[in-house]
């Protein structure tokens, strides 16, 4: 239900990015660059492509509980039990979140969400591919209460919805809203690497758990987006997996035992002291902000639009038609589609791989349709356009085979 929902909200999604990036334009304010935002929607894609696979352990977890541990059952038919729910999913949202910046594994598993040095609706999109693994444990007490898996899985989607409208810089303060609810200037402060900004304002709907809880701060000046250690790269595979390289080269460096199980559990900020001891945030400004980006010939950026393109329309059809795949066939989708944000990121950083996995992915997704019009009439005719598209495809980006990377000059400007 979850992947039919968020499929149905895909296109809106895009016609939402484009209306911001219009009136981004017309105010004369550069807040997308295109490597940045297909970075982040990448990222987007490969969560909700790997949820499909790894759905039968939140939602199986989730279910396990409530089938055989919850107290009472609440009625789907109750306007109070959803109001409950509302806020029950809200609350669990809080302490996952919280929970995510204060624990370096989990951070591991969030910190993808933070990495665009942009804040735009683009970065809404921005997920970790991991975060279905950690994050189902924190709703289980709802489980227990008798909430059943149609309505959890319900409300979380609403949660989820409702916190993409507030990735962006269009919308300043919203009156006496801004007491009750989760807004665009109380989420851009979470997002800010300015030291009085870092682990602020973890709301999902309700900003009253912040204020209860003693973790709001209101925005005083517009924040430095991105992390305190910048990723510098538009991989969302490398996004995915740097953060747990960084700690398990900390686990092998440091060499008491103890210090080897606490950086995976300790907040990030806190370091071994034969490593260097704890790390202090550093002030930042956006008038010295230094915003990565690179050099990429048109015709590769024209490439990676219609990769793009075709993969956002791929990812919509697998979350539409997933119930009637098997296990096998939505692995090859998905290994399909993910590999495509890894190659576009390699592509763009000319990595010597990149050109040579695009070729092989390719010849992937050529295979899967034939595979799915194997037993059709159609099959002859999805085996030769598949193949034409793919050889041409693979023509296209052979050209840049031997391009030598190339970092685009610093950008300074407060954009």
């Amino acid at each position: 239900m979850d992947a039919l929902y968020i499929a149905l909200a895909v296109p809106f999604f895009l016609v939402l990015i484009g209306i911001e990036l219009l009136v981004n334009r017309r105010q004369g304010d550069l807040r997308y660059t295109f490597h940045d935002a297909v970075g982040s929607m990448s990222c987007g894609i490969g969560q909700q492509v790997i949820g499909l696979l790894i759905a039968a352990v939140n939602v199986s977890g989730y279910a396990l509980v409530y089938e055989h541990f919850r107290v009472t059952t609440m009625s789907p038919t109750s306007p109070l039990a959803w109001f409950a729910l509302l806020l029950g999913v809200d609350l669990g949202y809080y302490v996952y979140h919280r929970a995510s910046h204060r624990i370096s594994f989990f951070w591991a598993t969030h910190i993808v969400h933070h990495q665009s040095e942009e804040y735009n609706l683009s970065t809404a999109l921005r997920q970790s591919w991991f975060t279905g693994l950690t994050s189902w444990m924190f709703y289980v007490p709802l489980a227990v209460l008798g909430f059943s898996p149609v309505m959890f899985v319900s409300m979380l989607t609403l949660n989820t919805l409702y916190q993409f409208w507030i990735h962006t810089r269009a919308v300043g303060r919203i009156g006496w809203l801004e007491h009750v609810l989760n807004t665009p200037s109380h989420h851009r402060v979470h997002h800010g690497t300015n030291p009085r900004y870092i682990d602020k304002n973890y709301a999902g709907i309700f900003i009253i758990w912040d204020r209860l809880f003693g973790t709001f701060t209101p925005e005083d000046d517009e924040p430095v987006y991105g992390t305190v250690k910048p990723l510098q790269s538009f991989n969302p595979l490398w996004a995915n997996v740097e953060h747990f390289k960084e700690l398990l080269h900390r686990s092998r460096k440091t060499r008491r035992l103890r210090d080897k199980l606490l950086v995976w559990v300790m907040p990030p900020e806190w370091m071994p002291q034969d490593l260097g001891g704890p790390v202090t945030v550093p002030e930042v400004s956006r008038e010295t902000q230094r915003k990565y980006d690179v050099v990429v010939p048109r015709g590769l950026d024209l490439y990676g639009a219609v990769g793009f393109a075709s993969l956002v329309a791929g990812t919509t059809l697998l979350l539409w038609g997933a119930p009637k795949l098997s296990f096998a066939e939505l692995s090859w989708a998905a290994a399909v589609l993910v590999a495509g944000t890894a190659t576009w990121g390699g592509l763009v950083e000319a990595r010597a791989w990149a050109v040579p996995l695009e070729w092989a992915r390719l010849a992937a997704a050529a295979g899967f349709v034939a595979w799915l019009a194997h037993e059709t009439a159609h099959f002859p005719v999805a085996v030769a356009a598949s193949v034409a598209i793919a050889l041409g495809l693979s023509v296209w980006v052979g050209r840049y085979l031997r391009r030598a990377p190339q970092e685009a000059p610093a950008l300074l400007s407060p954009s």
